[in-house]
């Protein structure tokens, strides 16, 4: 399902389906991703994040305290992921990268104003805005070059 996915990204999203199954959850959820992506130190979103004080644990943490999500037709990725996951590819191809890397992913997150991960970052007191433009900065690139989906 991801060929286009850097081997990161992939590692990211198997952690998510693994918080998923610990939480006994039926879907994959944004939640579930933002959590895959900041727990490998070696990705940005890690730094990012650690920098608001806010660490992976927090996440898979607040994750569970949200209403469950149910299972999805040929799922395991509910529809806000899907979304992401096109995003990402969009994001990747328009930043001119061969493949999507985990910034992508997670600059296709903060453009979804619904789920899990939405809710977490409200929690948190973060901006998704902010979030985009210190993950464009770690790419080396303006913020005003992040893409837009609306």
């Amino acid at each position: 399902m991801f060929p286009d996915f850097a081997d990161k990204t992939v590692a990211a999203i198997k952690q998510a389906e693994k918080l998923a199954q610990d939480l006994q959850d039926e879907s994959v959820a944004t939640g579930h991703i933002i959590y895959g992506l900041t727990v490998d130190k070696s990705v940005c979103l890690h730094h990012i994040f650690a920098d608001l004080n806010v660490d992976p644990d927090m996440f898979s943490g607040y994750v569970k305290t949200l209403p469950r999500e149910s299972a999805v037709p040929n799922g395991p990725f509910n529809r806000h992921v899907m979304t992401a996951f096109q995003r990402a590819r969009d994001a990747a191809k328009q930043l001119g990268s061969a493949k999507v890397e985990p910034e992508h992913l997670a600059l296709a997150l903060m453009s979804v104003k619904a789920g899990s991960c939405y809710e977490t970052l409200k929690e948190f007191s973060i901006e998704p805005e902010y979030v985009t433009s210190l993950i464009m900065q770690a790419m080396g690139l303006p913020p005003e070059q992040a893409p837009e989906w609306f």
